[in-house]
């Protein structure tokens, strides 16, 4: 759900209720409050069930505060079984700069320009020319939309090659350090992302 600052923001709930036509969760909050969505919009949830992580689309019925803050909730749809990983990862294409980091730590001059093919806020997936082995560190400067260039020391945990007459690799890259501040404002970033791909999927 966009927040504030125009990024998505993400809330707990539990399931209270539910009848064969609709559910009721406790109404999230935020800070103390409650958040206060209006009757038709449409949000997505995520939910585990005996360690299996599903997604879904539902929209706000209706809320009540007294005498509990609630949300009646539309039932589910678009379910979809999602893979558990460390951090969500969404398919997004935006340029990153590479350079080497050497084994005396410094920085190789030389900068070798990419796309990312997928963004978690633990690393990117880029798509290159360039092979790199696994273990080889980097200095990768991502340019986010909505939030502007980061830059990260990394490391290379995955390498493949989807074609294997053409010289292009899919290359995993992890952040090996990351201020919570940036960690957060990329998994916004990832929701909104997401939100407006399913807002999308039902239009």
């Amino acid at each position: 759900m966009p927040g504030r600052d125009g990024l998505a923001e993400q809330y707990r709930s539990r399931i209270e209720d539910m009848t064969p036509d609709n559910i009721v969760i406790a109404m999230p909050m935020s800070k103390g409050q409650p958040v206060m969505l209006q009757r038709g919009d449409i949000f997505f949830g995520r939910t585990v069930n005996n360690h299996v992580a599903y997604e879904f689309t539902s929209s706000l019925l209706n809320r009540q505060i007294n005498p509990l803050p609630v949300w009646q909730i539309a039932m589910p749809s678009n379910i979809k079984k999602i893979q558990q990983r460390a951090f969500v990862r969404i398919d997004l294409a935006i340029p990153v700069q590479l350079q080497a980091i050497l084994e005396d730590g410094t920085i190789d001059e030389t900068v070798i320009n990419v796309v990312t093919k997928d963004i978690s806020a633990g690393g990117v997936q880029i798509v290159a020319s360039h092979l790199w082995e696994i273990g080889n560190k980097l200095m990768a400067r991502v340019h986010y939309p909505q939030i502007g260039p980061l830059t990260f020391q990394c490391d290379v945990v995955r390498v493949y090659q989807p074609q294997s007459d053409l010289s292009v690799f899919w290359v995993g890259i992890r952040f090996l350090e990351i201020a919570e501040r940036d960690r957060r404002n990329i998994i916004k970033l990832i929701f909104q992302k997401q939100l407006e791909q399913r807002r999308k999927g039902l239009e």
